[in-house]
């Protein structure tokens, strides 16, 4: 049967035509998908390249940070490599108060071991709006482990370094001192402050998952520049010496305040330098200002007769004036043009200008002061130093004042020649005198020797420097005879040191006062240098304000010769010493006999000394030496250290028997290291209060009878 392969219309299926609406809508769709994928992209773009390097780093922040390496601060020594100021380990103390659970055991605690009250250290521990605050720092002792025993999870320790100064306020204002963060306030601390300090270094170190920071030795890390170790031109015990010296003549003469100094005229080297009020710089925090300053550097006085050294330079360098010139001193009154009336406490009438300097003539001085031209005695006080800064290194020198030709009136030059109208630091004068000493050149004063490298690497000697030649060698020498004739027969002769020759110059002068001078308040002061023939120390001495006395050669020059004698004795042993001419007489000796006349010298201390050290001491003064006992120091001596001996004279010196020791030993007057080596070696222990380098008393008193079992010996130091 045929198949119909006809369909009817009516069975088509009809599709629908697309909707426009749609499509509109995948359009925008797949627009908005292209844009957004672009803008992913660009994104990404921007973060893994454009900010790539800014984004990991903060990354890097949530999962490693920087933990810093303290630099240590570096150490300061003597001119001997005495340790003067180093580091030493230290606890620090701060509570984040978020997380304190004790806070009242931690005040009581805090309390106890510092003192102040409960409540303020519970008010300061419990402080709002911070999560970190320091409640004492730098603890050293048992302290610390009273204090660790407290188990608070808010209290958080630190180690950091304590400066420490090791004799304490003994040379404190050339040392200096620091803050609580080691960075330099006062002398060489502040003024090497960059040089000490040196350059702190980091190590990044990453975080666990419990926040906790680990190193890491993938990670960068920058060493530490340890500072430099600064050695000094000081020698702590001649800086003991100076200030144990200055410190009795200040009390002596009930005197408001004292300076001193000693420097090296060859080389400018300050070998030692104080002022007393002084500091202990282990406790900046109770320091006065005026305490702590250097006041050879920063305070300013008229020199009074101590700058007749200068005028009579000048005159003698420009010919005006010869040693032997025989000049009027007027009964020891002289009108000046103006009618001021210029004044001698010892009257005198034609003498030589010797004599005069010798009497310490402000009559002469004025009139030979006026044969200089104004700018030729202007030079010759600024060629000395004075209105100018010596270059000291040290922080605070103040230049003191000189008025110019220009400003001069009728009667300045004349009382500039004694003292008056000019305004000196004690250092200037030193330093001038310095000039006199080594035969005419002035020489920059400095406090440093030599910069040592962490390494032990010597960075630096300091050479002395000559800033210029003030006068010839001849009228140095001629000054220098003129300022020893002072000391041996005239004003200076309290400074007399016995065993050598010193040559120095008084100085007494009223202290202007709101612009007047007052009359009963004075500035008495004595510089001069030793050995006289050959000057290896320049010493100057100022007493401000004394009351028991107040003329130099009476209460300054005799401070100069305490500390010339114990300094020859502790620091000078090594130089051929000066034989003096010693006058002994026999038993029946009368007026008109026939006196022996010998060389001497004067007894060294060898207590504390060794065997091989005593009797190398001995024989640079040229005496014998005998020895007993079997110990290794020496424990007595006779003659007694300071008295005078004839050349070739025997020491006998005693070195006792450390198995029978019964008497307690005479260590006054030693170095503490010299009393410590010689209490040791008899088996005693010694106990050490005060801060000083030079025994002053002790307990018990010498020759006191030691008892079964005792050891102990109390030494105080200043």
């Amino acid at each position: 049967m045929p198949v119909n392969t006809t369909h009817s219309d009516t069975n088509l299926s009809v599709r629908p035509k697309p909707s426009r609406k749609g499509g509109w809508r995948l359009y925008a769709v797949g627009t908005l998908l292209a844009v957004g994928a672009i803008g992913v992209v660009g994104r990404l773009f921007l973060l893994q390249v454009v900010r790539g390097d800014e984004y990991a780093a903060l990354a890097r922040k949530q999962y490693e940070s920087k933990a810093p390496l303290q630099a240590d601060r570096g150490a300061i020594l003597d001119r001997n490599g005495t340790l003067l100021a180093t580091n030493v380990p230290a606890l620090s103390f701060a509570v984040d108060p978020k997380h304190v659970k004790e806070p009242d055991l931690l005040a009581q605690t805090f309390a106890q071991e510092f003192g102040g009250d409960v409540k303020s250290w519970k008010q300061k521990i419990t402080a709002k709006k911070t999560s970190f605050i320091w409640i004492k720092r730098k603890v050293v002792g048992e302290a610390i482990n009273r204090i660790k025993t407290i188990n608070d999870p808010g209290l958080i320790t630190i180690s950091e370094p304590l400066r420490r100064f090791e004799y304490g306020s003994f040379g404190s204002q050339i040392v200096g001192c620091v803050n609580l963060d080691n960075n330099g306030l006062s002398g060489v601390e502040l003024f090497y402050d960059g040089a000490l300090r040196g350059q702190d270094g980091y190590m990044v170190m990453q975080r666990d998952a419990r926040g906790e920071r680990r190193p890491d030795v993938d990670l960068p890390r920058l060493e530490p520049e340890h500072g430099e170790t600064l050695q000094l031109t000081i020698d702590i015990t001649m800086q003991s010496i100076v200030e144990d010296e200055l410190a009795h003549g200040v009390k002596e003469a009930e005197a408001a305040s004292g300076t001193a100094i000693a420097l090296d005229p060859k080389t400018g080297e300050v070998l030692a330098m104080a002022s007393l009020p002084s500091f202990d710089p282990n406790n900046p925090s109770e320091a006065t200002p005026s305490n702590v300053r250097p006041r050879s550097v920063t305070d300013t006085y008229e020199p009074g007769s101590t700058i007749k050294g200068i005028t009579a330079a000048a005159a003698l360098e420009e010919g005006l004036v010869t040693v032997d010139e025989m000049i009027d001193g007027e009964g020891g009154e002289f009108a000046l043009p103006d009618g001021h009336i210029v004044r001698d406490d010892h009257s005198l009438g034609l003498v030589s200008f010797a004599d005069a300097f010798r009497w310490s003539s402000n009559v002469i001085f004025a009139k030979v002061a006026s044969r200089l031209d104004p700018s030729s005695f202007y030079r010759y006080v600024r060629d000395f130093g004075f209105g100018i800064s010596t270059g000291i290194d040290l922080p605070g020198e103040v230049r003191g004042e000189v008025k110019k030709p220009e400003d001069f009136s009728e009667e300045t030059q004349a009382f500039m020649a004694y003292g008056y109208q000019l305004a000196v630091t004690p250092l200037q004068l030193a330093v001038a005198y310095g000039a006199i000493a080594n035969g005419g050149v002035l020489m920059r004063p400095h406090t440093l020797k030599r910069r040592i490298a962490a390494d032990g690497e010597v960075l630096e000697e300091v050479v002395p420097q000559e800033l210029r030649r003030v006068i010839s060698e001849g009228t140095a020498l001629k000054v220098r005879e003129m300022l020893t004739d002072v000391v041996a027969n005239g004003t200076g002769r309290a400074a007399q040191a016995r065993s050598i020759q010193v040559a120095g110059k008084t100085g007494t002068a009223q202290i202007l006062h709101e612009g007047s001078y007052t009359g009963n308040r004075y500035n008495a002061s004595f510089v001069g240098f030793f050995p006289a023939e050959d000057p290896e120390i320049v010493l100057l001495v100022l007493l401000n304000e004394p009351k028991n006395g107040y003329y130099g050669g009476q209460v300054a020059a005799p401070i100069f010769a305490s500390i010339a004698r114990r300094i020859i004795n502790a620091t000078m042993v090594h130089e051929e010493p000066v034989l003096r001419q010693v006058s002994t007489e026999t038993a029946d000796s009368t007026d008109g006999a026939e006196i022996e006349v010998v060389e001497g010298t004067v007894a060294p201390d060898m207590r504390g000394l060794n065997r091989e050290g005593a009797v190398r001491l001995a024989l640079a003064h040229r005496l014998k030496s005998g020895a007993r006992g079997e110990g290794e120091r020496v424990l007595r001596q006779q003659p007694a250290p300071g008295e005078i001996v004839r050349r070739g004279d025997v020491l006998y010196l005693d070195f006792g028997d450390t198995a029978s020791l019964t008497l307690v030993p005479d260590v006054r007057g030693m170095t503490i290291r010299r009393a410590l080596a010689l209490l040791n070696e008899f088996g005693l222990n010694p106990r050490i209060a005060g801060s000083g380098g030079v025994v002053r008393e002790q307990r018990p008193s010498p020759g006191t009878r030691l008892k079964e079992k005792q050891r102990e010996i109390q030494l105080q130091c200043r």
